[in-house]
């Protein structure tokens, strides 16, 4: 139990986060100002075009898929026929 013990106030004595100020908000030792994610404000007409892209793409990743699992069933389909005969 005491190498334990003594790993972790070895551990302890080498933490590197208090020294820098990357983890200041973690510590909350420094005085910095939060540099948050920052939003700009995006008009109605970028965000009409966005969701139309995002609709586009959507759809032809479906019908992507479609085609695929239908090719898929076709080739089992077959498979199974063939081996039928």
């Amino acid at each position: 139990m005491s190498a334990i013990s003594g790993m972790n106030i070895s551990m302890k004595n080498n933490n590197r986060r208090v020294k820098r100020e990357a983890f200041s908000h973690i510590t909350g030792e420094y005085d910095t100002e939060s540099k948050g994610i920052k939003i700009e404000p995006v008009s109605e007409e970028t965000l009409k075009e966005i969701r139309v892209k995002l609709k586009k793409q959507r759809q032809t990743l479906l019908k992507r898929r479609l085609i695929g699992f239908g090719v898929v069933i076709g080739l089992i389909g077959a498979v199974i026929v063939y081996s039928m005969f």
